[in-house]
């Protein structure tokens, strides 16, 4: 039933969106291989407009949390980069814990996720900030696999240890010992679709859904092959998970105007369904993380298995 749910599975209004595009007027590689006014509560100080800043951590608010017992701090970097310092109080999470270790190409089984949070003092009243090297790569794939299993209480951190370290802000070798806590696993259908429901959307255009490419041009074109068979998901569009950084050292997210403009480029709306895919769902929900940060999109879903399902099986068309 668990592996059955898991396969099966706020654009605000217009006159809002131009009040608050008005102070605007006067954030590489692949799967395998980040000037305005803060809110209150989300610490942020990127450009003002997007439609659910708390979804992002800046590290001057970070820094003066620490220590909050009710926000948890996890890193997903490489775990030698962790050992070698990291933000203080922060808990170790691997990257390999983010898909099921039975079912590879899928996202980790509620009950082992469960239990892998619940060891690092998460349950589901915990603030979680999540940081990664710098791009929010890593970071959004554990961001929107809490999110899937009923957490909506987390950010990424907005660079990500290269702003953090290039800051020199506080670090730390010691490894802490959390409280273990009980984290309950609610899985969210509507944020996940598989290879089905992709194929139907596929073969039958709506013009209300869009699918959506977040790989490189040269993997959409085939010129990149990382399957059996290269190309994309017919009638899907593609637009690069990195287009939603800046060139800035280090990287963070675009403003809010930027990024809304690129994907109306793609067809986007507020109102459109967007189902995202990469190659294993990484950089997937990389995407799905920015388009719920500035309000676009309806029920936009991440295709956990990506083009190492699509690319791989027999019976899936395939474009170049």
């Amino acid at each position: 039933m668990e592996r059955l749910m898991r396969l099966r599975l706020p654009w605000l209004g217009l006159a809002l969106a131009v009040l608050l595009a008005l102070p605007l007027a006067a954030a590489c590689g692949g799967d395998d291989d980040d000037s305005g006014t803060a809110p209150a509560d989300g610490g942020s100080t990127e450009p003002a407009g997007y439609a659910e800043p708390n979804l992002l951590a800046e590290t001057d608010w970070l820094a003066g949390q620490l220590g909050n017992a009710s926000l948890v701090v996890v890193d997903i970097r490489k775990k030698e980069a962790y050992d070698a310092g990291h933000i203080p109080g922060a808990v170790w999470y691997d990257q390999a814990a983010l898909k099921d270790p039975d079912e590879k190409l899928y996202v980790i089984r509620e009950s082992l996720f469960a239990e892998k949070v619940g060891a690092l003092g998460i349950d589901n009243s915990k603030e979680v900030v999540i940081y990664d090297d710098g791009t929010g790569l890593w970071a959004t794939r554990l961001w929107w696999v809490l999110d899937y299993y009923g957490h909506n209480k987390a950010r990424v951190l907005n660079g990500g240890w290269a702003k953090w370290e290039k800051e020199g802000k506080a670090v730390s070798k010691e490894a802490p010992t959390p409280t273990k806590a009980t984290f309950v696993a609610k899985p969210n259908p509507d944020v996940i679709c598989a290879l089905d429901y992709v194929k139907e959307k596929a073969t039958s255009p709506n013009p209300n859904v869009v699918i959506l490419d977040v790989r490189s041009q040269a993997e959409y074109t085939g010129a990149d092959v990382r399957a059996a068979r290269g190309g994309h998901v017919p009638n899907s569009v593609n637009l690069d998970w990195q287009a939603s950084l800046t060139d800035s050292d280090p990287k963070v997210w675009k403003p809010a105007d930027q990024l809304r403009a690129q994907f109306a480029k793609a067809g986007i709306t507020k109102d459109t369904e967007v189902i995202t895919y990469c190659q294993t769902g990484v950089r997937a929900a990389h995407s799905l993380f920015t388009l719920r940060l500035v309000g676009l999109g309806k029920g936009n879903k991440v295709y956990d298995g990506s083009w190492a399902e699509w690319g791989n099986s027999k019976d899936t068309p395939v474009q170049q």
